[in-house]
């Protein structure tokens, strides 16, 4: 059975025209490169706020300048486990930083879904951009919530 925050996330996915299949399969080479991207994106994002930097061999790892490729071999069975693994992760942070879930996804997904605004559009990537005038997700609102 999905959770209420699943079930939000498929909603906005459905709106920005991203398949939402009802069973396991392995979706297309250009959708493997988006989901990819949208997740070193968060997690880049989230290493930073962290105070923390990532090098190889001396080099900073930042977005800009990544490039992604397909043709690698795809196993769905390491896909869900690492998904679930990122999921567990970085829900420890948010228990290590003493921040409740439910109401920081609850402004999130509802912050994603004002997305639709007029002006916004979808790239090329398949990421959808948010229009002119949005707002972002009230976090420290949120935040402030899950310890009321």
């Amino acid at each position: 059975m999905p959770t209420a925050h699943y079930d939000r996330i498929k909603s906005f996915m459905q709106k920005v025209g991203q398949d939402t299949p009802e069973g396991a399969v392995v979706p297309d080479e250009k959708t493997r490169i988006l989901r990819a991207k949208l997740i070193l994106e968060e997690a880049l994002e989230t290493v930073d706020a962290l105070g923390v930097h990532v090098h190889i061999e001396g080099i900073e790892i930042v977005e800009e300048g990544l490039q992604y490729s397909g043709g690698g071999e795809i196993n769905l069975q390491e896909v869900a486990d690492g998904c679930a693994d990122i999921s567990v992760v970085t829900m420890g942070t948010l228990i290590a930083f003493g921040i409740d879930d439910e109401p920081l996804l609850e402004e999130v997904d509802a912050s994603n879904l004002r997305k639709f605004g007029e002006g916004s559009y979808r790239r090329e990537d398949g990421k959808w951009m948010k229009p002119p005038g949005w707002t972002p997700p009230d976090i420290m609102g949120a935040i402030d919530k899950g310890w009321g």
